[in-house]
Parts: C-alpha cells; structure tokens; sequence
C-alpha cells in the first residue's frame, strides 16, 4: 500500500495506505475490563476469533483481542495492526502460536478501525501514538512485573517506533517491528510529499484504489487474502486526507528512532511490495538501543499471515522470550 503512494500520487490519481489531521478528541485512558465477544462478521475475523474480548475504557472505547498465555506466562505481547485492518486480524494466527509458548497477546483494534469508534475516519497520527501508550499502560498494569514487548505490523510498526522514541512506553522490554512503515523523512521526496498535501487540499474524502497503476502482492496466501476481502471490518482504498496523515505518521516515526533505547526487532521479507524495502533495512543503524534484523527469504508484506508464517511466529517468539528470560527476576524465571 505504501508503494501505492509513489505510483499513484505521481500518477496523478492517488492511491494507498493513511493520514490525515489530528482529531481532537483526546487520547484513550483507562484499564482494560472483560465484555463480551463479538459475534463474528466475517470470514477472516471467523477464522481469528480470540478466545476473550477486552475493553479499553476512557475517552473512547475501544475492543481488544485477548489470547492468555498457555500455562505459566512467559511475557506479554501488544500488538498493533496495520492500514485498514484490526486487531484479530493481523495477530490471530500469531498469537495462537505465541500463547502456546506462554506468551499473552493483546490485540486492539486501534481507533477508527475494526470496531473501534471512528471506523474509517483516520483519528490523527498524535492520537494513534498517544492510544498506544494508553494501551500499553493498560496491558502493564495487567501483568505487573511482567516483560511486556509492543510488535507493530506496517502502520503499526510506525505508531510503535514513534510511540516508544516519545515517551509514550516506558519500561517496554523490546519492540517487534514487522515490516514497518518508515518511508518518512529525508527517504521521502518534496515530490511526493507535495503531492500527499495536494491530495489532501484537493480530494480530501475521495477514496483511492490505484486499480490499474501498480500491481501490489502483500501475501502468498490467497486463501487469506480471499478471506480478508469479504471481511467487512478490513478496508484498503485510502483517502486523500489519509495519505497527508500516514506521511505525517512515518515522519514522526523515523524522527524517533534515534531516542528508542528498547531492543528491537527489524524483521523484512524478501517479497516485501507494500512498504519500502530499503528503508526498512536502515532501520536498525537508527536506532539508539540494540536492534537485531531478520529477513525472511518467503516472507511478503503480511508476514504473519503468509503460506510459511510459522517461521516468522517461531522467530519473534523466540526473541522475546530470549529477552524475557534476562527480564524477569530470577525466581519468576524460575516458575
């Protein structure tokens, strides 16, 4: 979807993934409570049913999916989705196979999308990043003493990065970024930033496909991507408002990478065709804390949901629960 900006803007027609203005509802604040599951409105939120659905209550309400961890727990995940999607759907198969390594995953569906209010109106980049650290206070406060680690998925990737080099959570034990969107800054030329601007002057509401301007392959799972497209929760034709918000996402993203002292994760595949692949592999010389990077040879954009997501699941998981380990007392350890 990021790839579509490039082909699109300077096509003339415009097409992508997220933006917009701030919206000046305040961020989300508050704990996490037990609410009933929702029932299940398409096949792709079906298949990535979580066993429990939370509630983050305050300025908003927002739902998260919750997979306990499978015995004794281990560390805790939040994750964050990326354009278009939600919570169940981006980390369903992942946190099965997390939880079953003891690993507690918490997914919320961020605000406006999923379920979550504003469905389709793009809250603001300050919003998204101060909602994540209302989240990840929430997931703390859960597990006290716990290792808790934030991955974020594309758009998510960037609301982590930006969320964790403001601030916004402190005392996180790692961060997970899965093919993150970083196309920000300097990367990002006067040309297709001016244009995100003309978008969002000009078409502000219109929703783009790029249907016919660029050909983009997120997954080699077509059973998935089938799924996904009758999901009446999951969205991909962005507005002009939202390219001129995304752009301002990623800007402040890649502004924060250099005060992000957490360790971190940087994980690419070799398919990637939605984020920019070069500025991905920068990312870990960005950042001030240790960073590792894993490129997965059949990894697409979708890397959790791939026809091999299981070695992305293996390898995240692995790196967590190696820093897990040097995180928790020794007596917890021991447990």
């Amino acid at each position: 979807m990021f790839r579509l900006i490039a082909a699109a803007l300077l096509a003339g027609a415009l097409a992508a993934c997220a933006g917009g203005a701030a919206d000046p509802r305040a961020p989300l604040t508050g704990t996490l409570m037990n609410a009933t599951p929702p029932t299940p409105d398409g096949e792709n939120q079906i298949e990535t049913q979580p066993p429990q659905t939370l509630r983050l209550t305050g300025a908003a309400q927002s739902p998260v999916a919750h997979w306990p961890a499978q015995g004794a727990a281990r560390a805790v995940i939040l994750g964050l989705h990326g354009y278009g999607d939600y919570g169940a759907s981006t980390f369903g198969r992942a946190a099965a196979a997390w939880s079953a390594r003891g690993i507690a995953v918490y997914a919320p569906d961020q605000r406006g999308f999923g379920r979550a209010p504003g469905w389709q109106r793009w809250p603001g980049a300050g919003t998204l990043i101060a909602d994540a650290g209302a989240m990840f206070a929430a997931v703390q406060a859960r597990h006290p003493g716990m290792p808790v680690f934030v991955a974020g998925h594309s758009m998510g990737g960037a609301v982590a990065l930006a969320a964790a080099g403001e601030g916004h959570l402190p005392g996180a034990a790692g961060l997970i970024l899965l093919a993150p969107a970083v196309w920000g800054g300097d990367d990002l030329g006067p040309h297709l930033r001016a244009s995100a601007w003309l978008a969002a002057l000009v078409v502000p509401d219109v929703r783009w496909t790029g249907r016919g301007l660029v050909q983009i392959h997120p997954s080699d799972n077509d059973v998935m991507l089938r799924a996904l497209s009758r999901d009446p929760l999951h969205y991909a034709a962005p507005s002009g408002r939202e390219f001129l918000g995304l752009v301002r996402l990623m800007d402040r993203a890649v502004a924060a990478a250099p005060h992000v002292d957490a360790p971190a994760l940087v994980v690419l595949g070799a398919h990637e065709d939605v984020v920019d692949p070069a500025t991905v592999r920068a990312l870990p010389g960005r950042l001030r804390g240790p960073a590792d990077f894993a490129y997965v040879p059949d990894g697409w954009h979708m890397l959790l949901r791939d026809r091999n997501a299981g070695k992305v699941h293996d390898l995240t998981a692995d790196w967590a629960l190696a820093r897990a380990a040097d995180a928790l007392p020794t007596e917890t350890t021991a447990r």
